[in-house]
């Protein structure tokens, strides 16, 4: 797994990005396109790690079939352990376009790590957090979303509210909503507001005057063809219109008896074999209070009580709703040996390559000393 982490995709993400590194301004739609498809291969190549392992993930609750086709969706998602962005990688695979058009908002420790790595030239956020930084970090991601979501043509923006692991979390959480009169959570932990609050006011819905008048100024601009000439090279008419988040979706990751798997379980199987849950619940973002922090506040505590509720019935009874069947995540094995092929032989191709045309270039550099 660490070969195949280190090597075989990061290096070869590079290889293959390097000769498309031109289009970026010249033609970003090509360049986004062409790094969109490896960065949905990467999360591909992770989501199956579980898979293969004999961890099988289950889907549950509304039908997300309509939100990842054209809508723009803000993903919120319990904490528990380092499975859960693999478990989460497992689901967009089924996702279509919403799964290489995402931003993920991660801490900022794993900016220099591999995925990390990747993930910043994607157009993820890291975020540095601590009371100090709060402010700072909050117009920062402001800042973000205005230079990456319309400008790349993002979709899905994925976050975890909580701030950080359930177990680091659920004491000070549960002592802060005694002091203050707040549910008492057993299953997650209070969210933080910030980045929620963030997203919403930046990309969420807009008054309705403010959406006529955008649309009106870029139908006033430009005409059909010179439309079509942009969308070609950049898709303008996004980067224009600026369509906004319009819902939110609160997902729910469970493991058995409440015990987390951990992203060292998924790579090498070292726990019996079991099924990871998820559900989805949907909500329109237009009903969300995010113009006002203690309405958005009271909103999202409730949001999560009932999340905690529906986490205590499953690991009483196994399930989220009464009598509900999951959807299982199936990957085909073809194609996940294809990528693992696909992977490693990109990367001997690469190497041979890149190698002769470094070879070519010290040789055309040394020659005057030789």
């Amino acid at each position: 797994m660490c070969l195949s982490l280190v090597t075989a995709f990061f290096l070869t993400y590079f290889g293959f990005i390097i000769p498309v590194m031109w289009a970026r301004r010249i033609w970003p739609r090509l360049y986004w396109f062409v790094e969109g498809k490896l960065y949905r291969w990467l999360q591909g190549f992770i989501g199956t790690w579980g898979y293969t392992a004999g961890y099988d993930v289950f889907e549950y609750g509304d039908d997300v079939t309509k939100y990842y086709r054209d809508e723009r969706v803000l993903v919120m998602c319990n904490h528990q352990s380092t499975a859960d962005v693999p478990t989460l990688m497992a689901c967009l695979q089924s996702k279509g376009v919403a799964s290489r058009k995402t931003i993920w908002l991660m801490d900022v420790m794993f900016r220099w790590s591999p995925f990390g790595i990747i993930g910043s030239n994607h157009g993820d956020y890291f975020i540095r957090q601590g009371k100090a930084t709060r402010e700072n970090e909050i117009l920062k991601l402001k800042q973000h979303l205005r230079d990456v979501f319309w400008d790349r043509d993002r979709r899905w923006v994925i976050l975890f509210p909580e701030g950080g692991f359930y177990h680091k979390r659920v004491e000070s959480s549960q002592r802060y909503g005694k002091l203050n009169g707040f549910p008492h959570l057993k299953y997650v932990t209070l969210p933080r507001l910030g980045a929620v609050k963030a997203i919403l006011e930046e990309v969420g819905p807009r008054k309705e005057e403010e959406d006529n008048e955008q649309r009106e100024r870029s139908a006033s601009k430009l005409k059909l063809i010179t439309d079509t000439v942009g969308d070609l090279r950049a898709k303008m008419s996004v980067k224009r219109t600026r369509p906004p988040i319009k819902y939110v979706l609160d997902v729910t990751i469970a493991y058995p008896n409440g015990i987390p798997l951990s992203l060292a379980t998924l790579g090498f199987g070292t726990r019996e074999k079991c099924d990871i849950a998820v559900n989805y619940k949907i909500f329109n973002a237009s009903e969300v209070p995010f113009d006002d922090e203690e309405k958005l506040r009271d909103w999202m505590y409730g949001v999560y009580k009932d999340k905690d509720e529906m986490l205590a019935r499953f690991y009483e009874s196994g399930e989220f709703v009464s009598g509900e069947r999951g959807k299982r995540v199936v990957f085909s094995w073809g194609k996940i040996i294809g990528q693992y092929a696909l992977w490693f032989a990109s990367f001997y191709a690469q190497y041979r390559i890149y190698f002769w045309i470094g070879k070519q270039v010290f040789m055309i550099l040394a020659s005057p000393f030789m």
